[in-house]
This record gives C-alpha cells, sequence and structure tokens, in this order.
C-alpha cells in the first residue's frame, strides 16, 4: 500500500463556489457490487423524492 496522503491527493479536485473552496476528495470501495449505473440511479431517485417530484417507473431494458 502507498502512503495515503499520496493516494488522497490522486484522487482529489477542488470546487469554488462563491468565495469558498472546497477539496473533494474521492474514494471507491473495491469490493462493492454496485455498478456505475446502479449509483447513479440511486442519486436521481433520491433528488427526485427530495425535490417532490414523481418518481416514474424502471424501464426494462
Amino acid at each position: 500500500m502507498g502512503d495515503s496522503r499520496e493516494e488522497t491527493k490522486n484522487s482529489s479536485f477542488t470546487k469554488r463556489i462563491g468565495t469558498t473552496t472546497y477539496v473533494v476528495n474521492v474514494h471507491f470501495s473495491e469490493t462493492d457490487s454496485a455498478t456505475v449505473e446502479d449509483r447513479l440511479l440511486h442519486l436521481i431517485r433520491n433528488d427526485v423524492c427530495i425535490n417532490g417530484l414523481p418518481v416514474v417507473a424502471e424501464e426494462s431494458f
């Protein structure tokens, strides 16, 4: 394993909103079975529920 500070440096980015600058660290579980699509759908569903928009049925592919 490498130095955790080095890993964090390589997997982070900064975002400035107004006069505040945020440092966002990114990490992923190597044992999780969820796909990127699963994660995105989860985020979209949560956003829809929080904003009170109707949830549409999931499409079959």
